[in-house]
């Protein structure tokens, strides 16, 4: 993953834009605890509208794999087909994971 590559697609400065995602990645895993959360205690709107978030900050920020995860996430929410969820939420976390190993490659970068 290149976040300069991204930064300048989006015509964003790369500092500002390394700070957009760093701000994205601590909200998301905290949107996605508390997606799970939502989930356990059956309550499928609000898990619906962090998904519905995650999707938006996503897409807006061009990490369009999440996005897609996230819509997929929103969608089987909406269809309340629940017990298959799980994995999907798996994978949202190691795309999150990717972009947070890409960020701080992109930080010790700009240290050297």
């Amino acid at each position: 993953m290149n976040l300069k590559k991204l930064a300048n697609h989006l015509q964003i400065e790369e500092n500002q834009f390394l700070e957009l995602t760093d701000l994205f990645l601590k909200t998301t895993f905290t949107e996605l605890t508390n997606l799970e959360s939502a989930l356990e205690d059956r309550h499928s709107a609000t898990a619906e509208r962090m998904a519905h978030s995650i999707k938006g900050a996503a897409g807006i920020l061009g990490f369009m794999e999440i996005h897609e995860v996230a819509k997929k996430i929103e969608s089987t929410i909406r269809e309340n087909h629940l017990t298959d969820i799980h994995g999907t939420i798996l994978m949202i976390r190691e795309k999150l994971d990717l972009v947070a190993d890409a960020l701080q490659r992109e930080k010790r970068n700009a240290k050297a």
